[in-house]
Protein backbone atom coordinates (compact mmCIF):
# COMPACT_ATOMS: atom_id res chain seq x y z
CA UNK A 1 0.00 0.00 0.00
CA UNK A 2 2.66 2.90 0.53
CA UNK A 3 4.39 2.20 -2.71
CA UNK A 4 1.07 2.96 -4.19
CA UNK A 5 0.51 5.96 -1.38
CA UNK A 6 3.77 6.90 -2.56
CA UNK A 7 2.69 7.09 -6.70
CA UNK A 8 -0.42 8.83 -5.74
CA UNK A 9 1.85 11.91 -4.35
CA UNK A 10 4.01 11.33 -7.46
CA UNK A 11 0.78 11.98 -9.55
CA UNK A 12 -0.14 14.88 -7.92
CA UNK A 13 3.02 16.85 -8.51
CA UNK A 14 2.91 15.55 -12.20
CA UNK A 15 -0.71 16.85 -12.56
CA UNK A 16 0.23 20.04 -10.86
CA UNK A 17 3.00 20.91 -13.16
CA UNK A 18 0.82 19.61 -15.96
CA UNK A 19 -2.58 20.95 -17.11
CA UNK A 20 -4.18 18.88 -14.13
CA UNK A 21 -6.86 17.52 -16.52
CA UNK A 22 -6.45 14.32 -14.58
CA UNK A 23 -6.39 16.00 -10.97
CA UNK A 24 -10.03 14.73 -9.93
CA UNK A 25 -8.39 11.19 -10.21
CA UNK A 26 -6.11 11.99 -7.59
CA UNK A 27 -7.52 14.52 -5.18
CA UNK A 28 -11.07 13.93 -3.34
CA UNK A 29 -13.61 16.15 -3.39
CA UNK A 30 -13.31 17.39 -0.17
CA UNK A 31 -9.53 17.48 -0.35
CA UNK A 32 -7.92 20.67 1.57
CA UNK A 33 -4.51 21.84 1.70
CA UNK A 34 -3.65 23.47 4.70
CA UNK A 35 -1.10 25.13 3.39
CA UNK A 36 -2.90 27.22 0.50
CA UNK A 37 -4.52 30.41 1.36
CA UNK A 38 -7.92 31.29 2.95
CA UNK A 39 -10.59 30.98 0.78
CA UNK A 40 -9.69 28.54 -1.77
CA UNK A 41 -12.38 25.75 -2.33
CA UNK A 42 -11.97 22.33 -1.47
CA UNK A 43 -11.29 19.49 -4.23
CA UNK A 44 -9.81 19.88 -7.31
CA UNK A 45 -10.88 23.29 -8.04
CA UNK A 46 -8.98 24.55 -5.07
CA UNK A 47 -5.49 22.77 -6.32
CA UNK A 48 -6.77 24.24 -10.17
CA UNK A 49 -6.67 28.01 -8.83
CA UNK A 50 -3.56 27.07 -6.51
CA UNK A 51 -1.38 25.71 -9.13
CA UNK A 52 -2.51 27.99 -12.48
CA UNK A 53 -3.99 30.78 -10.60
CA UNK A 54 -1.35 31.73 -7.33
CA UNK A 55 1.65 29.97 -7.66
CA UNK A 56 1.14 30.49 -12.16
CA UNK A 57 0.87 34.29 -11.26
CA UNK A 58 4.06 34.36 -9.76
CA UNK A 59 6.41 31.87 -11.23
CA UNK A 60 6.44 30.45 -14.88
CA UNK A 61 8.86 27.46 -15.94
CA UNK A 62 7.91 25.11 -12.52
CA UNK A 63 9.40 21.85 -12.02
CA UNK A 64 8.88 20.17 -9.15
CA UNK A 65 11.96 17.83 -8.40
CA UNK A 66 10.96 15.37 -5.43
CA UNK A 67 14.14 14.35 -3.45
CA UNK A 68 12.50 11.12 -1.65
CA UNK A 69 9.03 10.06 -0.69
CA UNK A 70 8.94 8.03 3.01
CA UNK A 71 5.41 6.97 3.90
CA UNK A 72 3.11 5.00 7.04
CA UNK A 73 -0.21 3.65 6.92
CA UNK A 74 -2.10 6.78 5.23
CA UNK A 75 0.52 9.23 5.41
CA UNK A 76 2.85 10.05 2.63
CA UNK A 77 5.84 12.78 3.01
CA UNK A 78 7.37 14.44 0.20
CA UNK A 79 10.84 15.95 0.54
CA UNK A 80 10.78 18.40 -2.68
CA UNK A 81 12.05 21.56 -4.06
CA UNK A 82 10.03 23.77 -6.44
CA UNK A 83 12.25 25.43 -8.96
CA UNK A 84 11.13 28.19 -11.13
CA UNK A 85 11.12 31.41 -12.87
CA UNK A 86 10.33 34.40 -10.77
CA UNK A 87 7.95 36.12 -13.27
CA UNK A 88 5.30 38.00 -10.92
CA UNK A 89 4.98 39.37 -7.55
CA UNK A 90 5.80 37.49 -4.74
CA UNK A 91 5.58 38.77 -1.16
CA UNK A 92 6.24 42.29 -2.39
CA UNK A 93 9.53 41.23 -4.64
CA UNK A 94 9.01 42.71 -7.94
CA UNK A 95 10.07 39.81 -10.48
CA UNK A 96 13.32 39.94 -11.81
CA UNK A 97 12.80 36.56 -14.45
CA UNK A 98 15.89 34.78 -12.00
CA UNK A 99 15.51 30.95 -11.63
CA UNK A 100 14.72 29.77 -8.16
CA UNK A 101 15.01 26.59 -6.26
CA UNK A 102 12.38 26.99 -3.11
CA UNK A 103 12.97 23.31 -1.03
CA UNK A 104 9.79 21.94 1.03
CA UNK A 105 8.20 19.38 2.50
CA UNK A 106 4.66 17.97 2.03
CA UNK A 107 2.47 15.76 4.11
CA UNK A 108 -0.47 13.70 2.52
CA UNK A 109 -3.20 11.57 3.96
CA UNK A 110 -4.94 9.55 1.21
CA UNK A 111 -8.56 7.77 1.83
CA UNK A 112 -10.43 5.76 -0.38
CA UNK A 113 -7.28 5.42 -2.91
CA UNK A 114 -6.73 9.52 -3.29
CA UNK A 115 -4.81 12.28 -1.46
CA UNK A 116 -7.31 14.13 1.35
CA UNK A 117 -5.58 16.37 3.16
CA UNK A 118 -2.12 17.70 2.67
CA UNK A 119 -0.01 20.15 5.00
CA UNK A 120 3.11 21.93 3.70
CA UNK A 121 6.49 23.27 5.64
CA UNK A 122 8.98 25.83 3.59
CA UNK A 123 11.51 28.25 4.36
CA UNK A 124 9.56 31.31 3.15
CA UNK A 125 13.15 33.24 3.94
CA UNK A 126 15.18 31.14 1.44
CA UNK A 127 12.73 31.72 -1.09
CA UNK A 128 12.44 34.93 -0.37
CA UNK A 129 15.92 35.82 -0.55
CA UNK A 130 16.43 33.50 -4.24
CA UNK A 131 13.90 35.95 -5.20
CA UNK A 132 15.88 38.71 -4.24
CA UNK A 133 14.97 40.31 -1.11
CA UNK A 134 17.91 40.93 1.36
CA UNK A 135 18.36 38.75 3.76
CA UNK A 136 16.91 39.54 7.02
CA UNK A 137 19.44 39.92 9.89
CA UNK A 138 20.31 36.99 12.66
CA UNK A 139 18.34 37.90 15.65
CA UNK A 140 20.80 38.32 18.15
CA UNK A 141 23.86 38.82 15.53
CA UNK A 142 26.26 42.07 15.85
Amino acid sequence: MSEANKSLVQRYYAEAMGNLAGIEQVVAGAFVDHHFPPGLPAGPAGVRQFFQGILGGVFSDMKIEIDFLLAEGDKVDCHFALRARHTGEFAGIKPKGNLIRCPAISTFRIEAGKLAEAWEIFDSGICSSRCGRSASPVIGSR
